[in-house]
């Protein structure tokens, strides 16, 4: 029994690759040429048993103390940052035969077009806009500003599908000696098409608060199936409260459907008054602006159809010689008329 258990830690120990410990070893090893830039060459190398970025100069720019200094530049604003969806730098070393080097993370990924190449889910994409606009709103609340949004620079992993935000900053240190503009403008501009690239069609990105904007698309758009619910809901009760009650009911169920009725055109107003209020932000001799006030007039025209959908159903709800189809249908039109009447001429009168 003894040499049996003495022959299987032998095995274990022989064929495990946890007992290998030359595969932790602190020298740099299987290094490996990622990419050459003007000024910048970049390794891939593994140490201590896992796979870093190694990020140095060129013969040329080494020997030149501007470049190295902005490659200290550039070392200070990684290695100052912390988020899980930036790159991690770690440290400036001396590499052997590559010279000093920034080590940062090393990511197990795909450039963003590549990835939508795989049809990811709806839900998949939401999540990576969302990691993108934590990504960029945590260099811009620091006053940094990425310079160079674009789908290289984005990358998703293979494992999770997580986005994660590299070279940050750094179109001033690659490609010229001059110091960029720290504007946030140019990160914004890029972010829309880096949207654009994952949703096409699925947001009107007509403000620079691009998280406000996506914010209040998505709570439109999830008040639909919501109300959908709430009419169904409410058409069932109200339907059983005939059954149960009968005539002895009728003023009880006049009154509910007023309450009703001012329910929904209060969150009719709800949501329009926002619509109409953003145009204040355009003038009207832009041409830009133009199309942004139409993308604002065709929320409007949408809610407005959504709410039209939702008042047939409640008028369906009654049966058609009920009293109270015909008087539901007509308080519902002259309140929303009265509703129309007082936020069309607010939105009609920016186009003069």
């Amino acid at each position: 029994m003894v040499s049996k258990v003495n022959k299987l830690a032998n095995d274990i120990s022989s064929s495990s690759a946890f007992m290998d410990t030359a595969a932790f070893s602190a020298e740099w090893t299987d290094i490996q040429l990622l990419q050459r830039r003007s000024h910048n060459i970049i390794y891939t190398a593994s140490r201590y048993g896992r796979r870093f970025l190694l990020k140095g100069l060129t013969q040329e720019a080494a020997s030149l103390s501007d470049f190295r200094l902005m490659q200290e530049k550039e070392f200070r604003l990684g290695i100052s940052l912390s988020h899980p969806h930036i790159a991690t730098t770690y440290g400036l070393e001396e590499v052997p035969e590559l010279g000093r080097c920034i080590v940062q993370e090393f990511i197990d990924g795909a450039p963003l077009t590549e990835w939508l190449v795989t049809k990811p889910s709806k839900q998949t994409r939401e999540r990576v806009l969302d990691q993108l606009l934590d990504a960029v709103d945590y260099l811009h609340q620091r006053q940094l500003v990425h310079h160079d949004l674009k789908s290289g620079n984005i990358l998703i992993t293979h494992y999770g599908a997580n986005l994660k935000l590299i070279d940050f900053g750094l179109s001033d240190t690659d490609d010229s000696l001059s110091p960029t503009d720290n504007d946030p403008q140019a990160d914004i501009q890029a972010m829309k098409q880096m949207i654009r690239l994952l949703f096409p069609h699925r947001y009107i990105l007509t403000s620079n608060d691009l998280r406000q904007s996506i914010r209040r698309q998505r709570q439109l758009r999830n008040f639909i199936p919501m109300m959908v619910a709430v009419v169904l809901f409410a058409a069932t009760a109200s339907m059983f409260a005939i059954v149960k009650h009968g005539r002895d009911a009728e003023q009880q169920r006049y009154e509910n459907m007023l309450a009703l009725i001012d329910t929904y055109i209060a969150k009719e107003r709800e949501l329009l008054t926002p619509i109409v209020n953003r145009q204040d932000s355009y003038n009207s001799s832009s041409i830009s602006d133009m199309k942004a006030y139409s993308a604002g007039f065709e929320d409007y025209s949408n809610c407005q159809k959504y709410f039209n959908t939702l008042r047939d159903s409640l008028t369906a709800s009654f049966d058609e010689n009920d009293p109270l189809r015909e008087q539901f249908w007509q308080i519902w039109v002259r309140r929303e008329t009265e509703l129309h009447n007082e936020l069309l001429p607010i939105m009609t009168g920016k186009l003069h």
